[in-house]
Formats: C-alpha cells, structure tokens, sequence
C-alpha cells in the first residue's frame, strides 16, 4: 500500500475570502460563526476543539490571553490567544451564553449538529467567497492551514507553531506546511540544513 501522504494540496484562504465569509457571518448575526472563524484563522484550532469551549474555558482564556483545549486523542495544550480580534468575540459571545454551558452549541443541540451548521454555512458561500480562478477547495480546516502558513511565514520556529497546533512532532509540521510558504522555498541552504538538524534533535 502506498504511504499516507500529507501537505499534497495548498488549502489556504486568501485575506479576502477570509474577510468576505465573515461579511455573511456579520450579515446573519452569527457571533458563534465569527468567534469560530477566528479562532480557525488566528489560533490555528480545528473545528471540534472550538465547539468544546464552555464558559469557564473563555473566562480563563480572558484572564491569560491564552486557550486550554483538547485536541486529538484527547491531548490537552494551551494555545496563546494574542489577536484582539478573538478576545473581542469571546467576550461578546460569552456574554451570551449560560454560565456552565458551551459557548458554540446551543442548548439541546448536540455538538456535531452545531459543527455541522458551520460547515454547512462554508459550503453555501463558498463558491460565492472564492476569489476569481481559484479552484481550492474552501473548508474550515483550511483556516487552520492558514494559520499555520502564516506563522512560518511571519518567522515563527517550527517547535512554537507545532505547539501551537498540537502536532505530535515538528517535522510533521515541516512536512505538511513549510513548503507552502515563499520562505520556506527560498531558505538558504545553510538555514534549511539548521531547520532539519533541529526536527531531528527534538
């Protein structure tokens, strides 16, 4: 059988269509939308681990500017929370949510009814979002590729973005995203030597 191969396709949003999903999010007044959508975006979550945060996840998140989640397997890690934006929608969102509760899920709904109302709310606009010629495929967890992206991108090492996203290791980091970012490609090869002999020491 041949192996699994990861990072084969470029997932990411533009800034645009980023911005104009949120647009119909704002139209349709869906706060838990947009916190979700933030959080894919400029914290790098999946979209399970969103729709686990209660409100006493968000009043500590407040606190710390830092997010305790459970991810894969039931790994819990703490994700900074440094983008204003995010703050702002756990604040407003949790405003509205019953102390005890989960902030995106609705009372009496299950939780994978909740996640698939986002992913159904994605797929209505998508082709409307997408930005003219682009044939990627836009998902939520493309936000996360996004992010992920973007934090290479901006100089982030790959042992912070590993954490950040709860890999289990930095080479599978390395793996699936370096190589769709400019950076990445255009390393010296003295730096990507020093990127790799630090993966393998870790």
């Amino acid at each position: 059988l041949e192996r699994r191969r990861f990072g084969q396709f470029d997932r990411t949003w533009s800034g645009p269509e980023f911005n104009r999903l949120l647009g119909k999010a704002m139209a349709e007044n869906r706060d838990d939308f947009i916190l979700a959508l933030y959080l894919g975006r400029y914290a790098g979550l999946r979209i399970h681990e969103c729709f686990r945060i209660d409100t006493a996840a968000a009043e500590q998140a407040l606190r710390e500017n830092a997010l305790t989640v459970k991810g894969k397997g039931g790994k819990v890690r703490t994700v900074p929370i440094e983008d204003e934006r995010i703050l702002m929608m756990l604040k407003r969102v949790l405003a509205q949510t019953e102390r005890g509760h989960k902030l995106l899920v609705p009372d009496g709904m299950p939780t994978d009814r909740a996640i698939n109302a986002l992913e159904l709310f994605i797929y209505r606009y998508r082709n409307e979002i997408c930005d003219e010629g682009s044939d990627r495929r836009l998902t939520f967890h493309g936000l996360r590729h996004t992010f992920a992206v973007a934090s290479i991108k901006s100089g982030d090492d790959i042992k912070t973005a590993q954490e950040s996203l709860g890999h289990a290791t930095a080479a599978f980091t390395l793996d699936v995203y370096g190589h769709f970012t400019d950076d990445m490609r255009s390393v010296s090869a003295q730096r990507m030597e020093g990127f790799i002999t630090n993966v393998l020491n870790l």
